[in-house]
């Protein structure tokens, strides 16, 4: 299986309805209870050891999730390469997005990979793969978009299908600028993009639906004030 760049990239696949937004080129880059006054004094009998007194284990709080702060904590570029079966050509951008509180959006961050180089004369090219994560306020809100932009690609002649990502509710939306691979897990969604012409049509939805499944393994919560690793 060869990974071509195709003649004219189209920027990343179904981006227009704001679950894919737009990548800039940068390098991959958030006390134990007192006795009180009522509280009767230990006794013991003459010659019986006094017992040692016994503190409650208290539950921790369950970690926060945290946007990934690399794109290689989320997809490695050797996982695309194994799972194209050829190198991705282009580079690898980082981008974070800004919260959009009127659809229940609270953050995002988009990777793309390969990306052509900007030059002398031309700007950075789109990528050929681009993964999004979203996350919202709550799940309610999260199926909400997803739900949304279903219908909205519909109404432009997509085709939507499920598809299989253990762990998570996932779509294929595929159109004529490309396939895009939405799971929802939780109050968070991840998007997959990939244009026309890095796979042929037949093993595109298995190869994005296997990577799909290897970020979602990647990506899990994390505790407030830690970070993925550097890529």
């Amino acid at each position: 299986m060869t990974v071509r760049r195709p003649p004219n990239p189209v920027g990343g696949a179904l981006s227009s309805v704001g679950l894919v937004g737009c990548v800039l080129l940068t390098g991959c880059s958030s006390g134990g209870d007192d006795g009180g006054a009522g509280s009767a004094a230990s006794s013991s009998t003459a010659g019986a050891p006094t017992p040692a007194p016994t503190t409650a284990a208290s539950p921790s709080a369950a970690p926060a999730y945290e946007l990934p702060s690399s794109c290689a904590a989320l997809l490695t570029l050797g996982q695309i390469d194994d799972a194209l079966g050829s190198p991705l050509p282009g580079e690898t951008t980082y981008t974070v997005g800004a919260a959009e509180p009127e659809i229940g959006r609270t953050g995002r961050i988009t990777c793309g990979f390969g990306a052509a180089p900007a030059t002398d004369t031309t700007g950075a090219g789109s990528p050929l793969l681009e993964l999004s994560v979203f996350t919202y306020r709550d799940a309610a809100a999260a199926a909400d978009r997803v739900a949304t932009t279903v219908e909205a690609q519909q109404s432009r002649g997509a085709r939507s299908e499920g598809a299989v990502v253990p762990g998570a509710d996932a779509v294929l939306l595929t159109a004529a600028d490309g396939a895009t691979l939405v799971a929802t897990v939780a109050a968070r969604t991840y998007s997959l993009s990939m244009v026309p012409g890095v796979l042929d049509a037949a093993s595109t939805p298995s190869v994005m639906a296997g990577l799909m499944g290897q970020v979602l393994a990647a990506d899990g919560p994390l505790p407030t004030g830690s970070s993925a690793p550097a890529s």
